[in-house]
């Protein structure tokens, strides 16, 4: 047998852990998720045309605009997954919100009202735990061996990636064809494998915000965003694999792949927004607004452990970092809302967002600028499997008394990925597949969000609480299935296996949270 021998991986230019598709999409969507205060948690997020909440500062700028008083508010509270791995704790503590409204009176009649702000919130959560498992499509007993060398043979192998590690270290068989080329094959069956996956961190911001308030029955807001984004995570893959020798004696072959990887950077965007009341003495209002792209300056680093698992013990080698900086361009955002009020007794919005999130671009910098190279190849890998995403929040609010609310919420946020997403990396003539360390992707469904709140004010001080569940499923697969295609080396030698698919193994992303909030008008 041939050992895999534990080694750590130096990726000395580029790391392409959090470079692709998959990994740009899930840690920069933002439009799946309801954080901030109580009351906006609650009403779903949904108050882009009520306004007069701090939260609505990053969603309409606008709704600044509606204060009468200055007004401070924090929002902290918990959070819980409902996968639980044993590495890993299921629930963490939040701090979602703070921030600061300054009202201003003018003499005005036509513009009577100014007011400023400034507001610090999470805008995505990336505390998750999931496991998942599969046969490999027993009795097929397909690897991830077989992708690798898929790889190996189309000379996608270097001392920085993975299939270059399975080279290094007789993994995979190397051989020459009737044409004289190295190519590789895989020599083990897989028969099952497991993933581990973790992460923390969260996509924060602080928004600035001027607005205004014309004659009552228009508002307009501009608001200036930083963000900041810390993303940490660490994966296990193992798979329990077997090959049989020339004397038909069946040898062990598991082995596993650690990664450890930190993403880390800030980015600013602009947001503008409207509201106005079409009908004198109406309370309906229509909300307007739009984000530009987030223009993300980003650094990323990661530690790779790839381990035979036959060896009693198993050796683990100290690891290496490595950084990298990448830019990264969101999409623009265009949302439309409309609500009313009902003699302050019950409220109800609705609001409306579109983000194209396959017009994400992703770019090398040069020295510490925002531009820099594009990665044509990765970007038209986005265009192909992104997709835009509809997002639909609505929310009521009622008060049985004046000092007492009770609220509602629903969201809605469409799958970002094309039905036939891939991951087929030899079609991605990208530089940052010579140093990517893995080959599995998640494709995330649709994602609903329902909230409950209640609210109490009490003179110039008020408390809300908010409980919310986040409801998502995904497909995982540990590797790309395209080795199977029609004109492959694997297909070639192994023809009863031509177009043969990996099932994906359902995974299950539900998360539930309670926030409250403490604030005071003045």
């Amino acid at each position: 047998m041939k050992k895999l021998f534990s080694i750590s991986l130096l990726l000395c230019a580029a790391s392409a852990y959090a470079q692709d598709t998959y990994m740009n999409e899930q840690m920069l969507n933002n439009s799946d998720d309801v954080i901030g205060t109580s009351r906006y948690v609650g009403m779903g997020g949904a108050l882009g045309a009520l306004g007069a909440d701090m939260s609505v500062i990053s969603w309409n700028p606008a709704g600044i605009g509606l204060y009468r008083k200055g007004d401070v508010a924090l929002t902290f509270g918990g959070l819980w997954n409902k996968n639980r791995i044993k590495e890993e704790n299921r629930g963490a503590g939040t701090f979602d919100q703070i921030g600061v409204v300054f009202n201003f009176k003018t003499e005005s009649d036509v513009c009577p009202y100014v007011n400023f702000a400034v507001n610090y919130q999470k805008k995505k959560n990336f505390f998750s735990n999931f496991y998942a498992d599969s046969d490999l499509n027993y009795p097929l007993n397909i690897s991830q061996m077989d992708q690798l060398a898929e790889l190996a043979s189309y000379g996608y192998g270097t001392n920085r990636n993975l299939t270059g590690l399975a080279i290094d270290n007789k993994a995979l068989t190397s051989y020459t064809d009737d044409e004289g080329k190295l190519r590789y094959s895989n020599k083990y069956y897989g028969d099952y494998n497991t993933y581990t996956h973790h992460s923390d961190g969260s996509l924060r911001g602080w928004d600035f915000n001027v607005s205004t308030n014309i004659m009552n029955r228009a508002f307009l807001g501009l608001t200036f965003g930083v963000d900041n984004i810390d993303y940490n995570a660490w994966t296990n893959y193992f798979e329990a694999s077997h090959f049989i020798d020339d004397n038909d004696v069946e040898h062990k072959g598991d082995y596993s792949i650690w990664n450890d990887y930190n993403v880390t950077g800030y980015g600013f965007n602009f947001k503008l927004g409207g509201i106005v009341l079409p009908f004198e003495d109406n309370s309906f209002r229509v909300g307007f607004a739009i984000e530009s792209p987030t223009w993300y300056k980003l650094k990323s680093s990661v530690w790779m452990n790839y381990a035979d698992e036959t060896q009693n013990p198993i050796e683990i080698s100290k690891s290496v970092e490595s950084y990298l900086p990448f830019n990264i361009k969101t999409p623009w955002k265009f949302r439309a809302s409309m609500g009313s009020t009902v003699s302050n007794k019950f409220a109800w919005d609705v609001d409306y967002e579109y983000a194209s999130y396959k017009n994400m671009t992703q770019r090398y910098p040069y020295d510490d600028s925002f531009s820099g190279e594009k990665d044509i190849a990765m970007n038209d890998h986005m265009y192909e499997n992104l997709k835009g995403v509809h997002t639909i929040r609505a929310g009521v609010e009622v008060r049985p008394i004046t000092p007492l609310a009770f609220r509602l919420g629903y969201n809605f946020s469409t799958s970002p990925y094309e039905k036939n997403a891939n991951f087929d990396q030899i079609l991605i003539n990208s530089a940052s597949m010579d140093y990517i360390t893995r080959t599995n992707y998640m494709i995330t469904k649709p994602t609903h969000i329902l909230s409950l709140g209640a609210g109490y004010r009490w003179k110039k001080f008020y408390f809300d609480l908010a409980y919310k569940i986040r409801h998502q499923k995904a497909d995982f697969y540990a590797f790309d299935d395209s080795f199977t295609s029609p004109d492959t080396d694997f297909s070639t030698a192994n023809p009863d296996l031509m177009n043969v698919r990996l099932e994906p193994v359902p995974v299950d992303l539900t998360r539930h949270s309670i926030t409250c909030t403490l604030g005071i008008k003045f």
